[in-house]
C-alpha cells in the first residue's frame, strides 16, 4: 500500500511539473527556424542586403509580431534603423530592407535612384504593435 501512495505522489509531481513547463512556453513564439533574428539584427540599415532575402520570412511572422510590446519586438528585430514619436504617444519604428543612404555601398542602383523598401511598424498609445507595413520609398528620382 505504501508503494502505491509513493508512486501516486511521484506521478502527481510529474504532472504538476509538466503543467508548469508547458504553461511557460508561448505558442506564438517566433523560432530561429522561422526567422533568423541574428541575421536581421546584424544587417543595420540594410547595408549587407541580408534583409532583402528575409522579406518573405518577415511577411510570414507578421501576424505573430502584431500585439507585441516594444521590448519583445526589439528582442526579435533589434534596434530600429529610425524611430519617430508622433502625437498621442504613437511611435513608429523603421527598418530598411534595401540599403539606406547611411551605407558605404551607396553605389547600389536603388540608393542612387532614391528608391528602396522599408518596414514601418506603428505602436499604439499602450506601446503595442498594431500595424506593420512594407513601404516603397522613392526620393530624388532621376
Amino acid at each position: 500500500m505504501k508503494f502505491f501512495s509513493n508512486a501516486f505522489l511521484v506521478f502527481s509531481f510529474c504532472i504538476i511539473i509538466n503543467f508548469f513547463l508547458s504553461s511557460c512556453t508561448d505558442p506564438n513564439a517566433i523560432t530561429q527556424n522561422e526567422f533568423d533574428m541574428k541575421a536581421w539584427k546584424m544587417d543595420r540599415n540594410g547595408c549587407e542586403n541580408v534583409r532583402t532575402k528575409m522579406l518573405e520570412n518577415l511577411e510570414t511572422i507578421k501576424p505573430k509580431l502584431e500585439g507585441l510590446d516594444e521590448i519583445d519586438l526589439r528582442k526579435i528585430l533589434g534596434k530600429p534603423d529610425f524611430a519617430e514619436l508622433y502625437s498621442r504617444n504613437q511611435k513608429f519604428y523603421t527598418y530598411y530592407i534595401d540599403a539606406s543612404e547611411e551605407c558605404d555601398n551607396s553605389n547600389s542602383e536603388k540608393v542612387k535612384n532614391g528608391e528602396r523598401r522599408l518596414v514601418q511598424i506603428r505602436f499604439d498609445a499602450i506601446n503595442a504593435v498594431n500595424e506593420i507595413v512594407v513601404i516603397r520609398e522613392e526620393r530624388n528620382k532621376k
